[in-house]
C-alpha cells in the first residue's frame, strides 16, 4: 500500500426491503435496555437489621447517608449466591409498582422501614429484622433472575397502568 493512497472500505447498505423487524422478546425489550436496577444488601450485626437498597445509577449510593450505614457490611454476590447484583430491563419504579413496597416478601409492612427517595436522591431503602436475612437472600435472587418473559410481562402491566391512570 501507497502512503497517501486512499482506501476505500464498502458500505453494508441495507434496502427497505431487507429490513427486518425484531419481533423477539429481544427485540421488543431491547427500547429498554438502558434501564438498570442495581442492589446492595447490607448487614449489621450490632444493629441485628438487614437493609436492601435499589437504584437505577450506582452513582446514587454515594447519596445515601454513609453516617447511618458506617457499621454495616456489605454483602458480596458470593455470599447471597448469585453472579451480579443488577436487573437488566427494569427501573426500581417497575419493580416496586409490580412487587409493591417490601419487593413481594411476606412480611410484615410494620416490621419494615422503607425509605424512599426515587425521586430526589435515586434510591429506595428498606431495613427490616436480621431474622429476615434469609427472606431477602431468596427474594433478591428471585428478581435478579426474573427471566425476559417475566420482565417484559412486568413492563407491559406495569405501562398499562400507568396509561389508565
Amino acid at each position: 500500500m501507497y502512503i497517501g493512497a486512499e482506501v476505500k472500505i464498502p458500505k453494508k447498505k441495507l434496502k427497505d426491503e431487507q429490513k427486518i423487524e425484531d419481533d423477539s422478546l429481544y427485540g421488543l425489550l431491547s427500547s429498554y435496555k438502558a434501564l438498570i436496577t442495581y442492589f446492595k444488601v447490607l448487614v449489621s450485626d450490632e444493629d441485628k437489621k438487614v437493609v436492601i437498597q435499589i437504584t437505577d445509577n450506582p452513582k446514587n449510593f454515594l447519596r445515601i447517608p454513609k453516617e447511618k450505614y458506617d457499621q454495616y457490611r456489605e454483602m458480596r454476590r458470593l455470599d447471597i449466591g448469585i453472579n451480579k447484583l443488577s436487573v437488566k430491563y427494569l427501573s426500581p419504579e417497575h419493580l416496586l409498582q409490580y412487587f409493591g413496597p417490601v419487593l413481594g416478601m411476606k412480611i410484615n409492612s410494620k416490621k419494615v422501614t422503607i425509605i424512599n427517595n426515587l425521586e430526589k436522591g435515586g434510591y429506595f431503602i428498606l431495613e427490616m429484622a436480621l431474622q429476615s436475612l434469609p427472606m431477602v437472600i431468596q427474594n433478591v435472587k428471585k428478581i435478579i433472575a426474573l427471566t425476559p418473559q417475566k420482565k417484559y410481562e412486568i413492563l407491559e402491566k406495569c405501562l398499562a397502568e400507568n396509561s389508565q391512570g
